[in-house]
């Protein structure tokens, strides 16, 4: 078969061989129908208003109408997926498209160098949110961090009460872990481990265990050790949230969706503070929804807080300044969390072959029909998760992702490898704040890495330890000990140089939450309370990752479903209670 000489042509070439091979991935039949341009649908008064449908939000549309006697509507800013949405090796090339609302944080100081200090923030813009846009990486957490959260005055939301909604939304496929305890095969969200590695990450697990890590399951009773990782896919195609939640319901006919759909703002009875619909935008038309039982915000940690800001509800200060009526001074906002990551890429000459092929039709061609090749995977293979650096009886704050760069794309020329080096457990906390009173005009995002010193000191350790573990004995053919970074170059002293390479290379792992934080009223930095209702406003709440109060030990999908599997009930018990 011909090589392909552009990643353009690549798309096209993937597009016809999916077309012929892979039709269910792009056919718009196994989709929920846009109900947006009905002007019938828009005049229904819904019980429920679900804004976006993204992780927390497309688990929502599924549980809630599961009650016949309740309209649903489910409102996404972006449109459906593609079949690049659904390939797995191709997450990193749905940055800065459609998919994608294309953000980017204020300057850092400590981070993101390499452009000046702003850090490009991705978000999704599509249906299944960020589930449909990021690296399908499958991590519950550990369970300290919900007892933490339980402790921080949220009944509840301890480890063994969020335990069994982890287990509700898994269909764990990985036949090896199928039957273990710590695992379910009835949820909805196909769980599997990739059907394509890198050669190198065979000598990367052994170089783990020579290292003194047992194997383990992340997942399971042990959080200290290695293990390939466990994705949310089904072995060949992503498994988003939109797919397993809302794909298989598409014909309830208690669910409307309204897609390429802005809201605007939350309507709000200012003298009852009452929540009674919302204002969309969709085609350039504005126009109100009414909801008779609840405004339900899944917008996402950054998006959420906007939505509530334009409507009068975040910080009294900063509303007046931007000329917004205040209805509910609250936090909205603040105690913004994310893992940062010290991105080490390798460019080194003595690679396997595999990782220096340019990119042909072959690949397309397996992928589509045959169901494999490297298009299946990911490419992000091994989590290593060593004892505490700090405090090694408590649970880990380091994770080490070991990714495989391949001829589909790559980080530098040549690259074969990447860690990624991720604080799991960072004490900096940042902000999203209004530009403008406007919603066209991007929140300010400060993720303030590095604003807790205590965090760097971590990410110099981290470093530290995941070049001594390039350094066992079966790696040594690949060369990683002459590790270079051309903006560092110059500095010959090793800790000068550590620092320089995390100031350039830390990014954001896509982690945002803590914006609408869950707590007691009595606590001034919560948003809403441990039912998700927002303090001040009646028949409000918000369901997603925005009310973690402490950002979990790991990836963040995962606890997001977590969040709106436990969200439906809370929110199904408080109306059955009434009748």
């Amino acid at each position: 078969m011909a090589k392909c000489t552009s990643l353009q042509f690549f798309f096209s070439i993937l597009g016809v061989y999916i077309a012929k091979y892979f039709p269910e991935v792009i056919d718009p039949s196994l989709k929920p129908m846009d109900s947006a341009n009905c002007i019938e649908c828009r005049n229904i008064k819904y019980d429920f208003i679900i804004v976006g449908a993204g992780s927390a939000g497309s688990v929502l549309a599924n549980r809630l109408s599961e009650n016949p006697e309740w309209n649903i509507l489910l409102i996404e800013a972006g449109s459906d997926e593609d079949y690049k949405t659904s390939t797995p090796a191709l997450f990193r090339d749905l940055v800065n498209t459609r998919f994608d609302w294309n953000y980017t944080t204020v300057r850092q100081k400590y981070a993101c160098m390499h452009r000046d200090g702003y850090c490009p923030y991705p978000r999704g813009h599509v249906m299944g949110g960020s589930s449909t846009t990021n690296a399908m990486l499958y991590v519950r957490g550990n369970p300290a961090d919900y007892d933490e959260w339980e402790q921080m005055g949220n009944p509840g939301w301890g480890s063994k009460d969020v335990y069994k909604y982890f287990l509700r939304l898994e269909n764990m496929t990985i036949p090896e872990l199928k039957n273990s305890p710590w695992h379910s095969t009835s949820g909805p969200l196909k769980v599997s481990y990739s059907r394509y590695y890198a050669s190198v990450m065979k000598d990367i697990f052994q170089a783990g265990i020579d290292y003194g890590l047992k194997p383990i399951d992340y997942n399971g009773a042990s959080h200290v050790g290695i293990s390939y990782t466990q994705t949310t896919t089904d072995g060949v195609t992503r498994s988003s949230a939109s797919k397993c939640y809302l794909d298989p319901i598409r014909k309830r006919p208690n669910l409307s969706v309204f897609k390429n759909t802005l809201v605007t703002k939350v309507l709000i009875d200012k003298n009852k503070r009452t929540a009674v619909g919302v204002r969309c935008l969709t085609s350039g038309e504005q126009y109100d929804v009414i909801a008779k039982k609840e405004v339900i915000l899944s917008a996402g940690a950054i998006n959420t807080p906007q939505i509530l800001m334009l409507s009068g509800v975040g910080p009294k200060e900063h509303l007046e300044e931007k000329g917004i009526p205040v209805i509910a001074d609250l936090p909205v906002g603040k105690n913004l969390q994310d893992h940062g990551m010290v991105v080490l890429s390798f460019n080194q000459e003595n690679f396997t072959e595999e990782c220096k092929k340019p990119f042909g039709d072959e690949v397309a061609y397996n992928y589509a029909k045959n169901r494999q090749g490297v298009l299946t995977s990911n490419n992000m293979a091994i989590f290593a998760y060593p004892n505490n650096s700090q405090a090694p009886d408590l649970p880990p704050n380091l994770q080490f992702t070991f990714a495989a760069e391949n001829y589909v794309f790559v980080t530098a020329p040549g690259s074969c490898l990447a860690i990624l080096v991720v604080n799991i457990n960072p004490k900096s906390r940042g902000t999203v704040k209004l530009n403008t009173s406007n919603i066209f005009d991007a929140p300010l995002i400060d993720p303030n890495y590095y604003g807790v010193e205590e965090d760097f000191h971590v990410a110099i350790s981290g470093v530290q330890q995941a070049f001594q573990y390039l350094k066992a004995p079966i790696l040594s053919k690949y060369g990683f000990s002459n590790f270079t970074f051309k903006s560092c170059v110059d500095i010959r002293d090793d800790m000068s140089f550590i620092k320089c390479i995390i100031k350039y290379q830390t990014v954001t792992i896509y982690h945002p939450c803590g914006t609408t934080r869950m707590g007691s009223i009595l606590d001034k930095s919560t948003v809403v309370n441990s039912e998700l209702k927002v303090h001040h406003i009646k028949r409000l709440r918000v369901v997603d990752a925005g009310v973690m109060p402490r950002i979990t030990r790991g990836n963040t999908n995962a606890p997001t479903i977590m969040i709106a599997e436990k969200a439906a009930d809370v929110i199904k018990s408080a109306y059955l209670e009434k009748l």
